[in-house]
């Protein structure tokens, strides 16, 4: 398999090669093998056009593995905010931002990730994918949520990105672009933000400021959320005021002298 298409072959020839994107479902079926009955990957997928769709049995050794390989990179797999809070949950500080800058943007590049969580190298993000989050991942939606790859094509821009990390999966759209109450007012000596959240307490929330950046982080048992959010000015990272009403938080943060 490769970071675009599955591909059979069986000398001398190519049986069977089908894009990944054309996949839509991957499940493991029994089905009768000689004289026994085994356990296989059905792959269902959309035919070209103008043919109708079909379906696929492979028999292969470790099943488990190619279920992860399949869903982690096939169109059909989607991963939702949902998905994202729960891994985020269970992470450490520098895990989280890994996932969430990845969620956000849906890939980076090694050193862009190594600059966010100021790591002291390249390894230490590594190391928080391998061994931290995507074991995590693996353990909750059944595969990894971050990909390597050596290069892939931005479906927005059409770009060819290189050696990079990728979000596994589509992205959940509907959610992605579901609208938030967001609203920053300059009020003179001090910024003021209101933004919408729910089910929480005030001391859920915790706050981070570096000069003209605030992060919005949410901490309990049950889920994790950040939200970054770009300010006008530069604002005093010690001087700042919080309260929680009506599902509304609103921070007043003292402007820089």
């Amino acid at each position: 398999m490769t970071n675009q298409r599955l591909i059979m072959y069986q000398r001398p020839a190519i049986r069977f090669e089908i894009p990944l994107d054309d996949i839509k479902g991957v499940v493991v079926e029994g089905i009768h093998y000689v004289l026994r009955k085994r356990d296989c990957l059905a792959i269902s997928y959309n035919s070209s056009e103008g043919s109708r769709g079909g379906k696929i049995w492979f028999i292969v050794n470790d099943l488990e593995e190619w279920m992860k390989r399949l869903t982690a990179h096939s169109a059909f797999l989607k991963v939702d905010l949902k998905a994202i809070e729960n891994i985020s949950a269970q992470l450490d500080s520098d895990s989280q931002d890994i996932l969430w800058y990845l969620y956000e943007r849906r890939y980076a590049k090694i050193d862009q990730l190594a600059e966010l969580v100021d790591a002291p190298s390249h390894m230490h993000v590594l190391l928080k994918i391998r061994e931290t989050i995507n074991p995590i991942a693996e353990k909750l939606i059944g595969c990894p949520v971050l990909i390597f790859e050596r290069s892939k094509v931005d479906p927005e821009t059409g770009e060819a990105v290189l050696f990079s990390w990728w979000l596994a999966g589509q992205p959940d759209e509907a959610a992605r672009n579901e609208e938030k109450l967001l609203d920053i007012f300059d009020e003179g000596t001090h910024i003021q933000v209101i933004i919408e959240v729910r089910g929480i307490k005030s001391s859920d929330v915790r706050l981070e400021v570096s000069g003209n950046e605030l992060t919005v982080r949410l901490e309990n048992a049950d889920s994790a959320w950040k939200e970054m959010i770009h300010l006008p000015v530069e604002v005093d990272a010690d001087n700042y005021q919080m309260h929680l009403k009506n599902n509304l938080l609103d921070i007043r943060l003292n402007k820089v002298k």
